[in-house]
């Protein structure tokens, strides 16, 4: 028993393809964006501030010698009564130099540490991404091309003009009755006829035969068919 498709709206599938063209291009936006962050992050931690503590460090540590330098120069100095001068803003700058010194030191360190941290998050990343990147650069344009050729293909069943049952058996039987007439298929009893009137046919030409081969005889035997007077 046959069925009919029920088709109510082809467009409605167009429109699911358009919008998945959108979203792919949207998702790959997105991933190319959040990529990019992760390699301006990571050139900032690496080329930026790695060399900026690298430079800071030594700069600083110059900065805390010369600060010492400055509170022996100062306990070396006397005064007019013999007395030594103070050196408690010395002493004040080279403790806040010290601890200037430090906090790069531990910067940098702490840099360090981020860069192999994101080296790593990075490589995790890279790979929850792999299905998603294969879903945007492989599966999904294969759906688009689907659906568009299911669209294509469904527009072409919608023009094509629909024959009904009664219409289809009609144009069965007057094909099947010019076959018969032009010879190409026969009935049963036709067949059967020709077989008869073919049986005939031959009964009648072994008669003939049978009655040639006995005239033929009789000459051969005394010249006068047989019978005669």
């Amino acid at each position: 028993m046959g069925s009919e498709a029920n088709i109510s709206d082809v467009a409605a599938l167009e429109d699911f393809r358009r919008a998945l063209i959108r979203f792919r291009e949207d998702m790959g936006i997105a991933i190319a964006e959040a990529d990019s962050e992760i390699k301006s992050t990571f050139i900032w931690l690496e080329r930026d501030r790695v060399l900026h503590w690298r430079r800071a460090v030594p700069r600083l540590e110059e900065e805390l010698t010369s600060a010492k330098l400055a509170v022996l120069r100062k306990e070396m100095q006397t005064m007019g009564t013999g007395q030594r001068p103070s050196t408690i803003d010395e002493r004040k700058t080279v403790d806040r130099m010290k601890r200037k010194v430090e906090g790069a030191r531990d910067r940098l360190e702490c840099t360090r540490r981020w860069i192999g941290t994101l080296q790593r998050d990075i490589s995790l990343f890279k790979g929850a991404m792999s299905p998603v990147s294969s879903l945007i650069d492989r599966d999904m344009p294969d759906a688009i091309i689907r659906l568009r050729n299911m669209t294509l293909a469904l527009e072409a069943y919608l023009a094509t003009p629909t024959v009904g049952l009664a219409e289809q058996v009609e144009r069965a039987r007057a094909k099947v009755a010019s076959m018969r007439r032009a010879g190409e298929i026969r009935t049963a009893e036709e067949d059967a006829k020709d077989a008869a009137e073919q049986l005939e046919l031959e009964q009648d030409e072994r008669v003939l035969a049978a009655a040639r081969d006995a005239a033929l005889k009789s000459l051969g035997a005394g010249g006068k068919p047989s019978g005669g007077s």
